[in-house]
């Protein structure tokens, strides 16, 4: 025996029937009420049965949920259990309830997953296909995708959108429904449900009953194609709105064989757009903020090493993978006078656009220093003031504001000056981790350095360490962050780094990328900077270099001695201008300096006049007045020269003075 129930379908618009009692689920309930002798209840989702003429059909994926009653019919006389009875309840309208919110709480963990626009377009329509909609499209504004801050308030109807995101529920690859393409571009007319909801700044709910509806497909060729096609009748348009400006727009279209939205539907779309639509904007505005901060930091690295003879070079530089993808390591070749070479590499304690900031800060004052030509620890100690400088002035800041440097843990530098004429290399370290070498001999080890102070400690001296390098030799620099983990101490590191660098290699290029390989984990989570360089050397047949005493006679016999060198080197036609220059500086040094005197000629991508003496006292260029007898000199040899200079040594000083070479 068994009884019955109905409810009544309030959307469709005539009674349900019952579900066939016929799965396997539920004929176990009635065996087990029969069993028990105790009633039960049984829920399930039934396809939704063929509508009646007029009715709007329902696909597959739309289901009547029913709550069946079970219970025991006994007999009157003997009390024994004859059948079971069965009362079913059409609870459709409780089931999409629980739907809604559980679409809600999952929107809540699956939207706005990553700091990616795109991605978290998709994310929204992925969910809402085909839990909500058949069909879904998400559009946004140019200004969105580029992180650019979008007008606040409603958009014009006759604004660009661009299509980032849209999901569909037919079988099959792709998303045939369609009509623009992933990256195109469309613009919605003023009457249409997009527009409208992105004029007014509310949903929309429309569908093929709507005048505006069958305007807005008729004006488009291929969508009047795919609505004909699939049979989409139903649509609600949601903005995509977050902290009062507008972002995009949202789509949601039924096909033929679902039902139309309702405005409850309208409501659920509502809240998922708006939640999207912080995730977005999220995105939105951490795309902005890294593209600043790249921006900054690209502007503070190198991008293009200088050319010079010394060394070859490569390196890389990683940030770590948290804040904005910026950090405070750096690295630096700088051309020194001689052909010589300063190799740098620094870290700034911390990560994100104040460590960039202050590494940048640091960058230019060691470029600076460079170009004064310091010895490495002079520069260190010139270096170390600055950020203790850096650190009193973060004493005025409020107590809010994000601290750039500390005066204890400010920043680690390495800096080191190689000279391809002696083949020597100087070192000076405050803090920082020392470098490795390779020998052509195919030994590598680390340079032992003597450590020197962080920056910023202050009052502590910092030493140089001299270290004669066969040509070919490979000098490995790099941050704490490369050879340092949580699993492995800066010892071992090294040690990893040495044998990284003992295997054959192509090229520099590949040594790089071998040993971020082997060293890094796939996501690091220190800054990595990693400079190498490979050492050439200028052969005997390069240099020439000559003592003379402090005789004024003696600068007649210089300028000889420099014709018959260039002559040797075929640079005949740089005899003129080099005799000036010689003739000059060879005159100052016995006329202001002391002995001993010195003169060299260097012979490489440039050709290098340098005149040493024992004097601290630096030339400076001065206007000549009409009756001076001095004064015109070193005018001249600027004039005559690409670029001259003066660097203190040991001993005194050297005033160089460099000019391109004759072509061919």
């Amino acid at each position: 025996m068994r009884q019955a129930a109905r409810g009544v379908a309030r959307d469709a618009g005539y009674e349900p029937q019952a579900p066939a009692p016929a799965d396997e689920g539920f004929l176990r309930c009635v065996r087990r009420v029969a069993e028990e002798r105790a009633p039960m209840r049984y829920e399930c989702l039934a396809p939704e049965p063929a509508c009646p003429p007029g009715a709007v059909p329902r696909s597959s994926a739309h289901h009547r949920a029913w709550v069946i009653e079970l219970w025991p019919v006994r007999d009157p006389a003997t009390g024994e259990v004859v059948g079971v009875g069965t009362a079913a309840f059409d609870s459709s309208d409780q089931h999409a309830a629980r739907q809604r919110l559980a679409l809600l709480q999952e929107a809540g963990t699956s939207i706005g997953t990553t700091l990616n626009v795109a991605r978290t377009a998709q994310e929204l329509a992925d969910l809402a296909v085909p839990r909500l909609a058949d069909f879904v499209s998400v559009d946004l504004l140019d200004s969105v995708l580029r992180g650019d801050e979008p007008v606040p308030g409603p958009v014009d109807a006759a604004v660009v959108l661009r299509r980032v995101a849209h999901q569909s529920a037919a079988e099959g690859e792709g998303v045939p429904e369609a009509a623009v393409d992933l990256g195109g571009v469309d613009t919605y007319p003023p009457f249409s449900p997009p527009a409208r909801c992105l004029a007014d700044g509310k949903p929309v709910l429309s569908g093929a009953g709507d005048p505006d509806f069958a305007a807005w497909i008729a004006g488009h060729e291929t969508r009047t194609a795919r609505v004909a096609e699939y049979g989409f009748h139903s649509v609600m348009a949601t903005p995509l709105r977050a902290r009062g400006i507008t972002l995009g727009v949202a789509v949601f279209t039924r096909s033929s064989g679902s039902p139309p939205f309702e405005p409850d539907d309208l409501i659920l779309a509502e809240e998922l757009a708006g939640r999207a639509a912080v995730g977005v904007d999220n995105a939105r505005r951490y795309t902005r903020e890294r593209t600043n901060a790249l921006t900054l930091q690209r502007s503070l690295l190198p991008r293009d090493l200088p050319r010079q003879a010394a060394v070859e070079v490569a390196y890389r530089y990683l940030p770590a993978g948290t804040g904005a993808g910026v950090g405070g390591d750096w690295f630096d070749v700088v051309p020194l006078s001689g052909t010589r070479v300063a190799l740098v590499v620094g870290d700034v304690v911390g990560h994100g656009i104040h460590a960039s900031a202050t590494m940048g800060r640091l960058r230019t004052a060691v470029r600076t220093l460079a170009d004064v030509d310091l010895p490495p620890d002079e520069l260190l100690t010139h270096l170390d003031d600055l950020v203790t400088h850096l650190s009193t002035d973060e004493e005025d800041l409020a107590p809010d504001e994000p601290y750039v440097v500390s005066g204890e843990v400010g920043a680690t530098c390495l800096y080191a000056v190689y000279d391809p004429v002696s083949r020597v290399c100087t070192f000076a370290s405050a803090g920082h981790v020392p470098p490795v070498v390779l020998l052509p001999d195919g030994t590598a080890r680390v340079v032992e350095l003597t450590p020197g102070p962080l920056l910023g400690v202050g009052g502590l001296p910092f030493e140089c360490t001299e270290l004669e390098l066969p040509e070919g030799s490979l000098l490995a620099f790099c941050t704490d962050g490369l050879v340092e983990a949580r699993d492995r101490d800066l010892g071992l590191g090294l040690d990893r780094l040495c044998e990284c660098l003992v295997g054959p290699v192509a090229s520099l290029e590949t040594t790089c990328d071998t040993i971020l390989k082997a060293l890094l984990p796939r996501s690091p989570s220190d800054d990595v900077a990693l400079l190498l360089a490979r050492t050439r050397a200028l052969h005997a047949d390069q240099v020439a270099a000559w003592s003379l005493p402090s005789d004024p006679s003696i600068v007649a016999d210089a300028r000889a001695q420099t014709t018959r060198q260039l002559t040797a080197w075929g640079l005949e036609e740089a005899a003129f201008v080099t005799e000036l220059v010689v003739s000059e500086l060879v005159t100052n040094a016995i006329r202001y300096g002391a002995v001993p005197i010195g003169l060299r000629l260097i012979r490489d991508r440039t050709l290098i006049c340098e005149v040493s003496d024992a004097s601290n006292t630096a030339p400076h260029l001065r206007r000549a007045r009409t009756y001076d007898e001095g004064g015109r000199g070193l005018h001249m040899v600027a004039q005559l020269t690409q670029g001259w200079g003066t660097r203190q040594t040991p001993l005194g000083k050297t005033i160089w003075a460099e000019q391109s070479l004759p072509a061919g």
